[in-house]
């Protein structure tokens, strides 16, 4: 559903941004090096953001005034050297290192490893830790591995263009209860649209210059800070339920792995803002329907965020990695949920047919007609003689005979390959479609149903059209006119 469709609105309301913030102003603040006001480190600007960052402590400032506007940075977790500072329940875990692909997880006494679960190798070493392991919150696992494998069997059952053999080996017994590092963020969107309204039918339109400006509020938006894991098969498995989230305790990890984190928010600025700017577009274009025509002006769209905060929560997800081909290919089962997603290989028979078709449209389409051509040489040569013998004769009859099936065959291969052309084009693109991750679900999850929603469009008259035609129809121009 429609974000205005959903909340009340207020157009009236402070901006939010300001002035922003001029080249003078960046210049001045760089030159400065001006200090965090709260741990006295270098904080620079991020574009993203639109404001001033401390990438020690993830705090953000405004860039005029250097008052907070949130954080970005974590609460509890430190990256310790040693372990002279670990509570006692991190002593008794342990990480499994794996000397393939790199990957540690954090495991209890306990638990124990005989294969990667991100790479499949069987080369691991358990070690003590070498820091504390304490996230924030935690939501526990629903889904057991029964019910994992029969939600992936039924999601890879919709999967088309697989190869011969993949699902088969596609072995669910490999499924790993891992917990993933996610952070969690709230935060207030601020959004800018502008672009060029059209309305009208026939060929008299009226012409709006129209500026959008949406304000609201998300929370626990999900940002998983594992490098191993492909940031949209995460996104693919969502939403998660928050109501199930508890503080983080030992006794949930007992008998399941966890990740440790390997980004932190300060690393994902331009992640964070890419995902939040695509919902903003996307939920402004519905708002721009109302015109007949509708094209905006990148140049002036704008998103950024402010009040911004983060938790360090693990989420639960039954994860599997798939070698098949000399390739792998990453599943993973939402572990609270049973949403199910990964990304399949095409069948080589889409492919093979693709570029056998573009080869044969191609160079190769010149050899018949070049045979053909040769083939009318000699038969103008023989009916160009002054006389003509028995054997020129039948020679004649028989090119004549070879020309006419080489042009047929060469018309109806012609039309056969341009249709076989866009058949084969539409399965390549389709199957890349089908097989690649689901889409995530966008952030109406997220919205913060407790918090007020803004959203103002603005629309200015510029001008009336008429649209100039050739004798085809075709638009070759338009006139202003007047009302």
């Amino acid at each position: 559903m429609a974000l205005w469709n959903r909340r009340p609105f207020n157009s009236a309301g402070p901006n939010p941004f300001g002035g922003g913030l001029n080249q003078n102003d960046e210049g001045r603040l760089a030159a400065d090096s001006v200090k965090c006001p709260s741990c006295g480190s270098n904080i620079v600007y991020e574009p993203e953001l639109s404001a001033m960052m401390c990438r020690n402590c993830g705090n953000i400032y405004s860039p005029e005034t250097l008052e907070p506007r949130g954080s970005l940075g974590i609460t509890k977790e430190h990256d310790y050297m040693g372990d002279s500072d670990m509570s006692e329940d991190d002593k008794k875990r342990h990480e499994i290192v794996c000397n393939s692909c790199g990957a540690a997880l954090i495991a209890d006494e306990n638990t124990m490893s005989t294969m990667c679960p991100f790479c499949g190798s069987p080369a691991l070493i358990t070690k003590r830790m070498s820091r504390e392991f304490k996230p924030d919150y935690i939501v526990p696992f629903k889904i057991d591995k029964d019910q994992a494998k029969k939600n992936m069997m039924a999601w890879l059952a919709t999967k088309k263009y697989t190869p011969i053999g993949f699902k088969s080996k596609s072995k669910l017994t490999n499924m790993t209860a891992l917990y993933v590092p996610f952070w969690l963020l709230d935060c207030v969107v601020h959004s800018d649209m502008s672009g060029t309204g059209k309305v009208g039918r026939g060929n008299t339109k009226t012409i709006y210059e129209v500026n959008a400006n949406m304000v609201y509020h998300v929370k626990g938006v999900p940002f998983d800070a594992s490098v191993k894991i492909a940031n949209r098969l995460m996104e693919a498995i969502e939403p998660f339920d928050y109501k199930d989230m508890v503080k983080f305790e030992s006794k949930y990890l007992q008998g399941f792995y966890a990740d440790k984190y390997e980004q932190l928010p300060s690393d994902m600025t331009e992640r964070i803002t890419r995902r939040i700017s695509k919902f903003s577009r996307d939920e402004s274009d519905i708002a721009f329907k109302k015109y007949d025509q509708f094209e905006k002006r990148f140049d002036k769209g704008f998103t950024w965020i402010s009040d911004a905060s983060m938790k360090y929560c693990l989420l639960p997800v039954w994860f599997m990695t798939v070698e098949f081909e000399g390739d792998q290919y990453q599943f993973a089962v939402n572990g609270q949920t049973g949403e199910a997603s990964g990304q399949v290989p095409n069948t080589s028979a889409i492919d093979n047919l693709y570029w056998a078709v573009k080869l044969a449209t191609g160079p190769l389409k010149w050899f018949p007609i070049a045979i053909a051509g040769i083939i009318f040489y000699f038969i103008w040569m023989i009916t160009n003689q002054s006389y003509a013998d028995g054997f020129l004769a039948g020679l004649l009859t028989v090119l004549i005979v070879i020309e006419l099936i080489l042009v047929t065959a060469i018309v109806g291969i012609g039309a056969l390959a341009a249709v076989a052309k866009i058949v084969s084009s539409r399965m390549r693109k389709a199957a890349n479609e089908i097989n690649d991750y689901d889409e995530d679900p966008g952030l109406d999850a997220y919205l913060d149903s407790t918090k007020h929603t803004d959203f103002n469009v603005e629309e200015k008259f510029l001008r009336h059209v008429v649209l100039i035609t050739d004798d085809r129809g075709n638009i070759i121009g338009e006139r202003s006119i007047e009302v």
